[in-house]
């Protein structure tokens, strides 16, 4: 064989072992860009609410002890390193919700030397709606963290209650008190709730009142179990 034919032979064998090498590069490239989102197991999420109040003979309708209980369940965490980060990387689906109440008592009503005891003007709901979803992600300003493959470490969750489009009201003939939705953020582990790891939360609530007394407590537990 002359050593024109060898160095043409061996020349293409050269391109073609670059080409399968460049070719075989692209599509592992579009398959990490394209990467799923990613999900943790499921929750069952658990929010307990507690609020004292003592009664202020300043004219005001109060509520002396309120407590209610949230469940959500299956409440699934989910992260996509391929979205968008202004538009959200960091996904929650709650499942079904139940809320109900376990104490709700009133304050008496006081101007002056006349006192009077509440009452309910409306019917209490034996149950209502709750939600739960992401307030924020981190904001930092530097570019890794909005091209990083891995989920934050911490994110900000917002809790709210629904309870219905009529108003749960009280009163006497000294004055009347309206129940409103409650509202709060916290911020939550979300590297640790991808992973399926439990993690518990206290956190004060402050009140309409200075003397207002509250916390909430949630309660990330993995696996699900039925509404209650």
């Amino acid at each position: 064989m002359g050593r024109g034919v060898f160095v043409r032979r061996a020349s293409k064998f050269l391109l073609i072992v670059a080409a399968v090498c460049a070719g075989s590069g692209r599509p592992a490239g579009a398959a990490e860009r394209a990467a799923p989102p990613r999900s943790s197991p499921p929750y069952t999420v658990t929010v307990s609410f507690e609020l004292t109040s003592p009664f202020v003979p300043d004219g005001r309708s109060s509520i002396a002890e309120l407590a209610f209980r949230v469940v959500f369940a299956p409440v699934v965490f989910e992260f996509d390193p391929a979205a968008d980060p202004l538009l959200g990387r960091c996904q929650i689906e709650t499942g079904k919700v139940k809320g109900v109440f376990s104490k709700f008592v009133l304050n008496d009503v006081q101007k002056g030397e006349d006192r009077r005891t509440a009452a309910f003007l409306t019917p209490r709901p034996a149950d209502f709606l709750a939600g739960l979803g992401i307030e924020s992600e981190p904001t930092e300003d530097d570019e890794s963290a909005a091209t990083s493959r891995i989920p934050p470490a911490e994110i900000r969750l917002s809790l709210w209650t629904d309870f219905g489009a009529g108003e749960i009201k009280w009163g006497s003939t000294l004055g009347t008190g309206v129940l409103e939705n409650l509202k709060t953020v916290i911020e939550a582990p979300f590297r640790d709730l991808m992973a399926g790891r439990a993690h518990t939360i206290a956190h004060p609530y402050e009140g309409k009142y200075p003397e207002d007394k509250a916390t909430w407590k949630i309660e990330f537990t993995p696996g699900t179990k039925k509404n209650k």
